[in-house]
This record gives C-alpha cells, sequence and structure tokens, in this order.
C-alpha cells in the first residue's frame, strides 16, 4: 500500500488490477482467519442461531412484518447464513469469506469512484478500520460499504437505485437507513458559517444526551447484545474521555474540521462532488459530538457516515500545490504510523489476535 501510494501521488495513476490484487490479499486475510477478532464467536453464535429461523419468518422481516419466529439479526444476513447452514452445511469461515468478498468489492469500487488515491486512502483508514470493519463489525462493514457505493446514484440521479441498496444494505444491518435522506442532503448547499453553527451547536448539546429522546429506537440500530463484549475488545472508552476529556476521537474531529474548513473553497473548485462528501462529514461530526456520551452510538452511527468523510483528507492534495502537497502526506503518513503504534500500545491487536504468534488463517501458513 505504502509503495503504491506514493507512486501515485508523486508519480501517474496506479493500475486499477493492483488495486483489485490489494482487495484479493484483504479478502482472504479478513475472509479466512481462524477465531481471529473479538466478535468471532459472536457471529458464530449468530449462525448457529440463524438455522433456527423460518424461511416465512426471514420474509416477513424483509417486509418488515412479524413472522412466527423473533429475529433479533436483520433479515438478509440471517438469509446468508441460514442457506450456508442449512442447504450446504458450510464451515463458519465460507461465511466470513463471502462477507469479505463483497465488503471489499463495494469498498474498492467506492474508493476508485471518489478519490483520485484509492492506495493512500486505502492505507489511510486502514488502521482500526480493517480490524474493526472488515475482520470486526462485519455486518455494519458491509452494509455501510453497499450503501457507500450507492454514492454513484446519487451523483447520477437514480433514486431507485439508491433505495434498492439501501434496501439490500439494511438487510445486512439496519444503520443503513439513516443514509435513506443523503439522496437529498448530500446535494444541500452550505458553506463555512453554516457548518461552524452546526458543530458548535452539536458540541454544546453533547452534556444533554438529546439522543434519548429516540428511545429504543437507535438502540436497536446501533448494537446487538451479543455483539458488544466483542466490540469492546478494540474499542476502550475510558471514564475521563467519556465525562469530557479529550481523546484520540475528539484528535480525529477536530483534523477532519480543520480539513474542512480550511480547503472548502478550492474542493468546491476543483475535486468532483466534494460537496457530498462535505455534507456527509459535517452530520457525522455533528453525530459523533451529539452520541459522545454513548461509545456504541458515537462510534456506530456517527462512524457510518464519518467513514465517507476521511476520504477529504487525501483529496485535498489534488487541489493544492507541490509544498502544501507534500506537508499533507508526511501529514497522512505519520498518521498512519500513529494509530499502528496506539492501536498496538493499547493491547487490540491482542485483543483480536492480529498478532503474529496469534494470528490463525484458513489456507494461509
Amino acid at each position: 500500500m505504502l509503495f503504491f501510494s506514493i507512486q501515485e501521488v508523486y508519480g501517474k495513476k496506479v493500475d486499477k488490477k493492483w488495486f483489485w490484487f490489494l482487495g484479493i490479499y484483504l479478502i482472504i486475510i479478513a475472509g479466512l482467519r481462524n477465531d481471529v477478532g473479538p466478535d468471532y464467536g459472536s457471529y458464530l453464535g449468530i449462525y448457529i442461531y440463524s438455522d433456527t429461523k423460518s424461511y416465512y419468518s426471514i420474509f416477513m422481516k424483509m417486509l418488515h412484518m412479524q413472522g412466527p419466529d423473533n429475529l433479533d439479526v436483520e433479515w438478509l444476513y440471517t438469509l446468508i447464513n441460514k442457506i450456508l447452514l442449512n442447504v450446504f452445511n458450510a464451515p463458519f469461515y465460507i461465511v466470513t469469506l463471502i462477507i469479505a468478498i463483497f465488503a471489499i468489492i463495494f469498498k474498492v469500487e467506492y474508493t476508485e469512484d471518489n478519490t483520485f488515491y484509492p492506495f493512500t486512502f486505502t492505507l489511510f483508514m486502514f488502521i482500526p478500520n480493517f480490524f474493526v470493519g472488515e475482520s470486526g463489525q462485519i455486518r455494519q462493514n458491509l452494509g455501510t460499504f453497499i450503501v457507500y457505493f450507492a454514492i454513484r446514484y446519487i451523483k447520477e440521479r437514480k433514486f431507485w437505485h439508491y433505495l434498492f441498496f439501501i434496501f439490500i444494505g439494511s438487510g445486512i444491518h439496519s444503520v443503513c437507513y439513516l443514509f435513506l435522506p443523503m439522496y437529498w442532503l448530500a446535494r444541500v448547499p452550505i458553506n463555512k458559517t453554516i457548518m461552524l453553527i452546526m458543530i458548535i451547536t452539536s458540541i454544546f448539546l453533547s452534556p444533554f444526551e438529546v439522543y434519548r429522546v429516540f428511545g429504543d429506537y437507535l438502540s436497536g440500530m446501533a448494537s446487538e447484545s451479543s455483539l458488544v463484549e466483542g466490540f469492546n475488545g478494540y474499542m476502550n472508552e475510558t471514564a475521563q474521555r467519556l465525562n469530557g476529556g479529550f481523546g484520540i476521537p475528539e484528535a480525529m474531529m477536530a483534523i477532519l474540521t480543520f480539513f474542512l474548513f480550511v480547503f472548502d473553497t478550492k474542493m468546491k473548485e476543483l475535486y468532483p462532488y466534494y460537496e457530498y462528501h462535505r455534507n456527509y462529514a459535517v452530520i457525522g461530526i455533528c453525530l459523533y459530538f451529539i452520541f459522545r456520551n454513548n461509545p456504541i452510538f458515537s462510534s456506530r452511527l456517527a462512524g457510518a457516515f464519518i467513514g465517507f468523510s476521511y476520504i477529504i483528507i487525501p483529496n485535498a492534495m489534488y487541489v493544492v500545490s507541490g509544498r502544501v502537497k507534500n506537508m499533507i502526506y508526511a501529514f497522512i503518513i505519520a498518521l498512519v504510523l500513529f494509530n499502528f503504534v496506539v492501536f498496538a500500545a493499547f493491547n487490540n491487536i491482542k485483543s483480536g489476535r492480529f498478532s503474529i504468534d496469534l494470528y490463525r488463517n484458513h489456507i494461509l501458513p
């Protein structure tokens, strides 16, 4: 990733086939892992549990109606699991492999569609996203990348195409419903003043936990009890930070806000469809601060939008002079190294069994 990142930033665009080679490698690492990831046991439990649900109940869940069996997991994910176990009697690693294949395909297509620096963006987001996403919360990761991919239909103004992918994505994880209004909101014109007012208002609202007015609706969308323990294996929120301290998430929000305000004018002039990602970024930052006192909401619900917005940082290199471009790229690489050190120092690598002595794969030595 680093080799091709340097080439695409300082040379010419790298052929897409190399990006697909990287995608295949990531599919093998994430899809064929063997008891790796703090959520692995929870998803194995869901796999076995899915076979206890009838096809009729799954069909009724798809229609948002109640069948004879109560489904706690979304209909499409349950259906995939049930068919693999009930029809093919497939081992569990086939589930992780299939989910990884689709997630990486949508990820590659989204990245190619929305940045001139696909290797740089992938490198920038690799830690912790690959471990929390493709190798962790595989349902939300796949669902959100299905929706990320569907940005192309917002650009093309194909509402029914976009609605179809929202429907499919929400069948994997219900957080995808949050993206339905983005078909219209992505094109809403905003300026720096509006961005500033929205972000400051969200920071002010943070201690009041206004999200509680939505009751159980957001709780069901953000988490399942069987997966919270695994999720916390990666995300160790300290009481100090949740009670007003400043940590890495707040630093990343500050960095993203800096890029939004400093490069907004040039990006609007020179980068195609920048405004869409800017609007996602502002919504993500606002949701983060509104949900800040709830580590699950602030990471899963806000994180779904913020995943879009980080693409602004490498894209800024496209619109600036050579000197500023060097500074941005140096900052990206420094942040990659920092994330690697922090992720390892917090024992998250060992928690997920991704260290060299603990990682196991069904085909790799």
